[in-house]
């Protein structure tokens, strides 16, 4: 009875990994696009999920910014009630909790001209494994404007290529695996 009891406490465990999950960094406009006039944010986010604990990462020019803002001004476009808004040319938000979220450009009749995204999150199966550390993807030209405060606002020197394979999604394959062999030598024994 033993041996059936250890591998089903083994089998569990696995069980229950498999609920756990990384947040994800999305690169507004990414791969292709970045916070401009030229990328289709409705064609951006129309095969993305997004869920509570990703974080969207806004890259821009000194000719842009972006704000969040309500569903009654991202819809009209005015710029003048905002909830936040950063200049800053690297801006990352954390989504904290499942709903929708609107960010537009305010400069003037850029949000008009489509510079404006809808984001759904929904809710997160599971706890994080990790927060990421997105110090080494932000650009060394300026330190970024960073939500949430757990972020380091000094850009790091550029990751080797070892380094760049190690994401949190790695990360999390990595505890999966370890987790699995415990399990498993827990079964044997």
């Amino acid at each position: 009875m033993a041996p059936f009891l250890k591998a089903f406490i083994a089998l569990l465990a696995i069980a229950a990994l498999a609920d756990v999950a990384v947040c994800e960094n999305y690169t507004v406009g990414a791969p292709n696009g970045s916070w401009d006039l030229n990328t289709n944010y409705e064609e951006w986010v129309k095969d993305l999920n997004f869920y509570a604990g990703d974080f969207l990462i806004f890259r821009y020019t000194s000719f842009h910014d972006v704000a969040e803002v309500t569903q009654d001004v991202y819809t009209s476009c005015s710029s003048s009630q905002t909830i936040s808004i950063d200049k800053s040319g690297t801006t990352i938000f954390e989504l904290k909790e499942a709903g929708t979220r609107y960010f537009i450009c305010a400069v003037p009749t850029h949000c008009s001209g489509g510079m404006k995204v809808q984001i759904d999150v929904l809710p997160k199966l599971g706890t994080p494994v990790s927060k990421p550390n997105l110090a080494p993807s932000l650009p060394p030209a300026s330190p970024p404007h960073v939500f949430p405060p757990h972020v380091s606002p000094t850009p790091a020197p550029a990751p080797s290529p070892s380094a760049a394979a190690v994401t949190p999604q790695g990360v999390g394959m990595f505890a999966y695996s370890v987790l699995g062999l415990i399990g498993l030598m827990l079964a044997v024994l």
